[in-house]
């Protein structure tokens, strides 16, 4: 069983004038059945988001206590049931001058996967319903919405003993309520440590040159596999790793891609973090306006579409099949 730790404890706000008031677990809460799912779903959530961050505890922020919780618990100064407890009362002080009020059930796990052991913090979301009854009566229910995050933390122990390295935090912040979302960031703590896009464009980059370097039958095969590794990993919440990138480009020459990177890279890194969209850019162009949509693989420019910089004009020159019937049934019509 991966989850090793698993409590909820709740925050509540009746009123704008009122104080928050909150509902601790003084025992964990059971880590098989139900709560092993809700985990799970959430859990699929945080990694399918292109949103969340990466950073770590801000440096300048002294008075926060959660770095000397967190190692008090990893080396068991500390048990888990405190810990929480201890993290929902920090949490509770950097919301008390929240406005509006709320209401929260914060679910804390500890997930031990391959030797490596994860804090994850979710503010659960919950959404009205209605049902019928054993009476035929329409009744209202609220549940636990866990396709919707709008604030989670998870804190990686291994990546924190890194030295220098700036990615060991996880968030999801969202900005619906700004009050929340700037209480929570300083609940955790957090500041980014990297730019996504910014390093996701030098990493592509380093793919252009690469690629450059390949036969022209080569070359795009092995960026569409690069972005589909990348996008697989980020879907999964995990850095990209290029030793294991390139074991997977090339079994033959399994060092030929991650020595290429390391030769390139501004700062030598073994494994970064990536931008969703900014990969799915880089092996599709689409684009939206008001009454446009234009959507097609980077592989076909030069095939059969070209662009003209100087007029801004994209010309097909073969047009999908669907596409064509559509076109044709409307001159058609236009002529009659």
């Amino acid at each position: 069983m991966s989850i090793k730790h698993c409590i909820i404890h709740s925050l509540s706000k009746s009123t704008s004038e009122s104080n928050i008031e909150t509902v601790f677990r003084d025992q964990e809460n059971d880590n098989e059945g139900a709560g092993v799912s809700l985990f799970t779903q959430l859990k699929q959530s945080l990694q399918r988001s292109a949103t969340r961050q990466y950073g770590l505890f801000d440096p300048e922020q002294s008075d926060n206590p959660l770095p000397a919780l967190l190692a008090k618990f990893e080396q068991q100064e500390l048990g888990f049931v405190t810990l929480t407890q201890k993290m929902t009362e920090q949490l509770k002080l950097v919301l008390a001058e929240a406005p509006e009020p709320f209401s929260a059930h914060l679910l804390f796990v500890v997930e031990e996967l391959m030797e490596h052991q994860y804090l994850y913090v979710f503010w659960i979301n919950h959404s009205d319903a209605q049902y019928i009854d054993s009476q035929l009566s329409v009744e209202h229910l609220s549940y636990v919405n866990s396709s919707r995050l709008n604030y989670v933390v998870k804190f990686d122990f291994s990546q924190w003993a890194i030295k220098d390295w700036q990615q060991y935090l996880t968030v999801q912040i969202s900005r619906g309520n700004n009050e929340i979302a700037a209480g929570f960031t300083q609940f955790v703590g957090f500041v980014s440590g990297v730019n996504l896009q910014e390093q996701t464009t030098e990493f592509l980059n380093i793919v252009d040159d690469y690629a450059n370097s390949l036969s022209k039958e080569e070359s795009n095969p092995t960026k569409n596999a690069i972005v589909d590794y990348c996008v697989d990993q980020d879907m999964q919440g995990n850095p990209i790793n290029f030793e294991s990138l390139s074991q997977v480009l090339n079994e033959q020459e399994p060092d030929k891609f991650a020595n290429f990177v390391s030769d390139n890279q501004e700062v030598p890194k073994k494994e970064i973090y990536t931008h969703r969209n900014s990969l799915k850019k880089y092996v599709r162009f689409y684009g939206r306006e008001k009454d446009l949509s234009i959507s097609f693989s980077s592989d076909r420019m030069e095939d059969n579409i070209s662009f003209d910089p100087e007029s801004g004009s994209l010309t097909f020159r073969q047009v999908p099949k669907s596409l064509q019937a559509q076109l044709a049934k409307y001159l058609k019509k236009q002529q009659e």
